[in-house]
């Protein structure tokens, strides 16, 4: 696959088939991706890839402590609170939120569904593996740029094997749960999930497609004609 078609059909899959992934290919994608650079080569990733019965256990006892601490109801580490965001991005974020509503029929105004769509989250829309990306706390935030462009990578490298993949902030809500069960060092800071599997074609998330800005709307081309 051409990196300009791995680019242009990636999306953020929110329906996958039940069919696994063979952990060879889980690793062979996560071998193309470690290349990603990084700040002096520092490389501040680590990953842990997830299936199976302990993938269960994950979701089983993340669900079990978002029943006594909600998702949403603290605060996040290094994340900008919400009511925070300015135009345009704040308008982007509540237009992809719609659509994706909008394709799965669910109304703005109903919490019910709209909470069932949030719970998909915990169990990565259905994919057989989930992916954890984790930073050493001594290198937070500055490298957490370079946990950016490696996961990009990873999601990249997936469409090489015809995945798809789903990045998940939502995560960080549950971290005590990955620290536990995944026995994370606490000297570790869990940053972001990742469903990774075959995507469902007829699912109806999977029809939402999210626009993109003109390129003359953020870049800036200056002394090209000097």
């Amino acid at each position: 696959m051409q990196l300009s078609d791995a680019i242009h059909s990636r999306i953020s899959a929110r329906g996958f088939l039940d069919k696994p992934v063979a952990k060879a290919t889980v690793r062979q994608i996560i071998e193309l991706a470690r290349h990603a650079p990084s700040g002096s080569n520092m490389q501040p990733w680590h990953v842990h890839a997830v299936s199976g019965k302990l993938l269960e256990r994950v979701i089983e006892e993340s669900i079990a402590f978002a029943e006594k601490k909600p998702i949403g109801s603290h605060e996040k580490e290094f994340q900008t609170p919400t009511e925070n965001f300015v135009q345009p991005y704040k308008g982007r974020r509540y237009a992809v939120g719609m659509g994706l509503y909008d394709a799965l029929g669910i109304d703005r105004k109903d919490k019910v569904r709209r909470n069932e769509q949030l719970m998909q989250n915990f169990y990565f829309f259905g994919a057989p593996v989930g992916l954890f990306f984790s930073v050493h706390r001594s290198l937070m935030p500055g490298q957490l740029g370079d946990m950016g462009i490696f996961m990009g990578n990873v999601m990249l490298a997936a469409r090489e094997y015809d995945l798809h993949t789903c990045a998940q902030g939502f995560w960080q809500d549950v971290q005590p749960v990955l620290h536990d069960v995944l026995d994370i060092s606490e000297d570790y800071f869990i940053f972001n999930g990742m469903a990774l599997g075959h995507i469902d074609p007829e699912h109806a998330a999977n029809s939402l497609v999210s626009g993109r800005e003109h390129i003359d709307e953020f870049c800036q081309f200056a002394g090209f004609e000097q």
